[in-house]
């Protein structure tokens, strides 16, 4: 009976490692600090638009309404290109001196923003999906968490429990040889 309690005691320990936050040593230590967000400067695009850089170079973060821009050429009011990367990173730089003048396309900054406000709404909507399904999982997850505890429970009051000594005064029958040997001579002398 003791092999049960102990290994009823390890799935314990085992069961409230997983379910326990951080251990206390991890809690008393303090807290990583997040990085300091860098300054950021706003530019004008030449279509009119706003931009906010972090560092006009190579590396630069471009961020249109506090999100990274989509990857593409922008062009800043003093005529200075920039070829963004994926989440908004400057991969290439253009002087203005360096640039030939092209005007822009009409229209185009329609179109950008256009797509821009549909990417933005398309990735709020898939965000709110996936909050909501996250707080699905974690209420089943505290309901799972219940079940297991009070499984537990009922197996540590199990383990507990003695061992009853059968009761002499009871009398059981054990029919099962008798039906068995009638059967067999039944099929012996069935004629």
């Amino acid at each position: 009976m003791q092999d049960a309690k102990q290994i009823l005691n390890k799935v314990k320990e085992f069961f409230n490692e997983l379910t326990t936050p951080a251990s206390v040593d991890q809690a008393a230590a303090p807290a990583p600090t997040a990085p300091a967000m860098p300054m950021m400067t706003d530019y004008e695009l030449m279509d009119g638009g706003m931009v906010s850089i972090d560092n006009l170079q190579v590396g630069g973060i471009v961020l249109i309404d506090g999100n990274p821009a989509l990857p593409g050429d922008v062009q800043l009011k003093d005529g200075t290109t920039l070829t963004i990367g994926d989440n908004g990173v400057i991969t290439t730089l253009q002087e203005p001196a360096e640039i030939e003048t092209v005007p822009p396309m009409p229209g185009a900054s329609e179109d950008m923003s256009a797509k821009f406000a549909a990417f933005t709404t398309a990735t709020n909507e898939k965000f709110a999906s996936y909050e909501s399904k996250f707080a699905e999982y974690e209420a089943k997850l505290g309901k799972a968490n219940k079940v297991i505890e009070e499984l537990l429970k009922l197996s540590q009051l199990i383990v507990d429990a003695p061992a009853a000594q059968p009761d002499v005064t009871v009398k059981t029958a054990n029919t099962f040889k008798e039906e068995k040997q009638k059967r067999s001579l039944d099929i012996l002398f069935n004629n």
